[in-house]
């Protein structure tokens, strides 16, 4: 028979004819000298002021939830020359119905949508729409856009970017309309990075080199602007304020903002976004925890690029 002996920081296997020598783990010994694997970075301590928010106050010292859904907008005409020809395809119409239907199974009791201005995120919003509310994607006003949906809201090229009521329709839902949310670089560069992308930025002139500047100010100021502990109250009428200590907002969008998004509200490497897919019609879920009681604020990754939702023939990157 077999039996453990300890002896120091090793496990002995032993019968009566042989033993078998087992080390120990210990965490004061890096990987690198177990195994010859690079040490990860120092780790770091959360930062509970990460949203640069004077802690807000939640009655009774109870705990205060933020649900925070992002959806990525569905397949659309890729190689269209200009933007307001990006549109959804039939597949990128029928992921954003799927994704609609989704939603509606989870039973989320949604606060606010707030959609890119760009044409597909509005159609892929029409496309949950219909099925939040229960509707034909027609009674969401997307076909009286048709032709005028992205006239002046080139891809993160508009000078307008104060958040606007939604140019779409819902009986049930607040909606608004974000220029802030319009695709672009994040302003980190990717680690690691391609070759053919460093050629590209190295190819810029002074112009195009201010242009994507701007665009990743731009989706830095997305995110000051739009993930915090902050309540939507402010930002809804009184109409539509939000009485429940748990606030649900979904934000329909674009991939590099929300994988940007992800890495700066879980306060991981900031270089790291494009290690993150997030296939058309995704849902991705970050929920913030605020508690007075403890002055804490944290953020969890619910899901991330979660398209189990779809079927084989509608899934897409």
């Amino acid at each position: 028979s077999w039996g453990w002996l300890r002896i120091g920081s090793s496990f002995l296997l032993t019968s009566a004819s042989s033993c078998v020598c087992f080390s120990l783990f210990d965490p004061r010994n890096s990987f690198t000298n177990l195994y010859g694997l690079k040490s990860f970075k120092k780790q770091s301590i959360w930062d509970h002021q990460w949203d640069c928010s004077n802690e807000v106050p939640v009655s009774d010292n109870q705990s205060r939830l933020r649900l925070i859904i992002l959806v990525r907008h569905g397949q659309y005409e890729l190689k269209a020359p200009t933007s307001g020809e990006k549109v959804l395809t039939d597949i990128g119409w029928r992921q954003a119905v799927a994704t609609g239907k989704r939603l509606r199974e989870l039973g989320y009791k949604i606060d606010c949508i707030v959609h890119s201005n760009l044409v597909r995120a509005r159609q892929t919003t029409a496309g949950i729409l219909s099925q939040l509310d229960q509707v034909q994607i027609s009674d969401t006003g997307i076909l009286e856009l048709k032709g005028k949906a992205s006239t002046s809201d080139k891809d993160g090229d508009n000078n307008d970017l104060i958040v606007r009521p939604s140019p779409l329709f819902s009986k049930n839902y607040p909606l608004l309309e974000s220029p802030l949310l319009a695709e672009g670089p994040p302003p980190v560069e990717p680690e690691p990075s391609s070759s053919s992308r460093k050629r590209y930025i190295e190819s810029l002139g002074g112009s195009e080199l201010a242009e994507r500047i701007k665009k990743q100010n731009q989706i830095y100021s997305s995110f000051q602007y739009h993930i915090h502990r902050r309540s939507i109250n402010e930002f809804l009428p009184p109409s539509s304020h939000v009485k429940q200590p748990v606030e649900v907002i979904l934000f329909v969008g674009h991939a590099n903002v929300f994988r940007y998004w992800l890495c700066r509200a879980l306060q991981l490497p900031l270089e790291a976004w494009l290690r993150v897919s997030l296939p058309h019609g995704s849902i991705t879920e970050l929920l913030v925890e605020v508690s007075a009681k403890k002055k804490t604020c944290t953020v969890v990754a619910l899901r991330v690029g979660d398209d189990g939702h779809m079927p084989i023939e509608l899934i897409s990157r």
